[in-house]
């Protein structure tokens, strides 16, 4: 999954219609390029991208000073766009930035879903969690590996674990009621606009 094309259909969604230089600076505005690794020619080659695979669909805006490329979601586009928005919230590995991206698009969905959504990732962290402990504890004729590689899994251990807290407590901060969802209001971050 990548975070950009995920980030890239939601500031398309939000705005109902924009540009591709609009999509980056909202992108630049979020932190993306630090958090995400988004890049200005990576917001203009997943916009081409999308709009050659159908979910976006590209025009001339009318009343623009300039001729310019804009941009709006399809119906592919949104249902992509969704599945995305679940994979991210929903998986347990170590994808940062997809995590990240995730969590800046979640008010696009109803609070119970998301809840739902984030335990399902915790389940994978969980189970993850430990089987790295498991090979922590190894003896050392079981271990089969140099010494020092367990503090790799010591790392992975504890990067494991704190994003196992991190997700517990934002569904703690859901459930109560923290956060404007799509159920919550019309306004809510991430909805097309009315």
């Amino acid at each position: 999954m990548s975070a950009t094309r995920l980030l890239v259909l939601g500031v398309v969604r939000v705005h109902g219609q924009a540009h591709g230089y609009r999509v980056g600076r909202e992108l630049m505005d979020w932190g993306a390029e630090e958090w995400a690794n988004v890049k200005w020619g990576s917001i203009y080659h997943a916009l081409r991208k999308l709009s050659e695979q159908g979910k976006l669909r590209e025009f001339v805006a009318e009343g623009e000073v300039t001729e310019r490329t804009s941009y709006e979601i399809t119906d592919e586009g949104e249902a992509d766009f969704l599945r995305l928005l679940r994979g991210a919230l929903s998986h347990g590995g170590d994808d940062h930035a997809l995590l990240c991206a995730g969590v800046t698009l979640m008010p696009c969905l109803p609070r119970a879903e998301v809840i739902e959504l984030l335990k399902e990732r915790l389940a994978v962290l969980e189970k993850s969690d430990t089987e790295v402990v498991s090979a922590i504890d190894a003896t050392e004729a079981e271990w089969g590996k140099p010494a020092h590689v367990r503090e790799l899994f010591r790392l992975w251990h504890y990067t494991v674990d704190a994003g196992a807290d991190w997700t517990r407590q934002l569904i703690a901060s859901l459930e109560a009621g923290e956060y404007v969802m799509a159920d919550d209001s019309p306004q809510a971050f991430g909805l097309p606009p009315v």
